[in-house]
């Protein structure tokens, strides 16, 4: 089989495989986001999460060097449910005194109905699945795979292979599930003919630098993670500064807006998930109740939320998070959980 024949193969299994886009990249360095990253690390724009170094800025941007037996990159987007999209309006909370908050959705990640996983489990499986099928059509083959946690520039990737383009707010937006996409790659030692990069863009629409209430996106397609609500309700430690907590809002966990406000989602995005039951007691909810969050014990965390994205913020930060998203809720009738908890 000659290489574009397995490559054009390759992508039907990876949609196959419940991938909503791929495409092929070549390996040469990415000197763009090698650039961008070192750029962000000396403005201090990443400041607060040390494991994003020059190091790993370095070695993301140059993956043939650190695996010479690499000839190509399979790029992957795996789409997932928004929880609401435009200015849909939150449900009820279950009664007074229980307001509701907000979790991403990508952490509301489910598996067949029966319950939350952590989506990186999930892309694993999907993009071993994809490796086992070549391998046993290419002798000797040699694959790796990166879904987040690794290191590689996920979207550089993704962008020159041509599954989407990164939007004003980092995201990569895809032609099939707009943003709601979570990325991985497979570095593959067989060469097959790169697929060509996206000429699409943002044009002048710059809804989603204006929806995000604490200003994060300093510039189109820069952004100041130290005052994103993603990076203040999941990576920080510690308290969140006094000028940034009425700026939070409701997040519990991550932050959605500038997705559910861009243009391109209202149109692509999957179907959103339904608003459910507020209680967290089989993992992460669209909407949960911020009561709950705030009195969860260590091992009543664990158990909700060890398999999830939400494992992240630890359950002192989760505790953090929901005391200032029931202050910025305004229900009064809340006032007991939160004197509790200080307590």
């Amino acid at each position: 089989m000659d290489s574009r024949s397995l490559r054009d193969e390759l992508l039907e299994q990876a949609r196959a495989a419940g991938f909503v886009t791929a495409g092929i990249a070549s390996v040469e360095p990415f000197r763009g986001a090698r650039r961008r990253g070192l750029e962000a690390i000396a403005a201090g724009r990443m400041e607060g999460m040390p494991w994003f170094s020059p190091a790993r800025v370095e070695a993301a941007a140059d993956l043939a060097r650190r695996h010479p037996w690499g000839r190509s990159l399979l790029a992957l987007a795996w789409p997932y449910r928004p929880a609401g999209l435009g200015d849909a309006p939150p449900p009820p909370p279950a009664q007074s005194g229980r307001p509701r908050g907000r979790m991403a959705a990508y952490a509301c990640l489910t598996e067949g109905g029966d319950g939350v996983v952590d989506y990186h489990d999930e892309l694993a499986r999907a993009c071993d699945a994809l490796t086992g099928w070549l391998g046993a059509r290419v002798p000797d083959l040699r694959a790796k795979r990166f879904i987040d946690h690794g290191w590689a520039a996920d979207r550089a990737v993704a962008e020159r292979a041509g599954v989407g383009f990164c939007g004003k707010n980092t995201c990569l937006i895809t032609p099939a599930a707009g943003s709601y996409v979570l990325l991985a790659e497979l570095l593959l030692s067989v060469a097959m003919p790169p697929t060509p990069p996206s000429r699409r863009s943002c044009g002048r629409c710059h809804t989603c630098v204006d929806a995000c209430p604490t200003g994060a996106i300093v510039a189109p397609g820069v952004l100041d993670a130290r005052r994103c609500i993603a990076y203040l309700t999941i990576e920080h430690r510690g308290a969140i500064p006094v000028e940034l907590r009425a700026l939070v809002g409701t997040w519990a966990f991550g932050c959605d807006i500038c997705q559910e406000v861009c243009p391109i989602n209202e149109r692509l995005a999957p179907r959103p998930l339904a608003a459910g039951a507020a209680s967290t007691r089989r993992g992460p909810v669209p909407w949960p109740d911020l009561v709950e969050c705030l009195g969860l014990d260590d091992d009543e965390f664990r158990r909700r939320f060890r398999t999830t994205a939400v494992w992240r913020a630890g359950r002192a930060g989760l505790a953090r998070n929901a005391a200032i998203a029931l202050g910025n809720a305004g229900d009064a009738a809340a006032a007991p959980a939160l004197e509790r908890a200080r307590a």
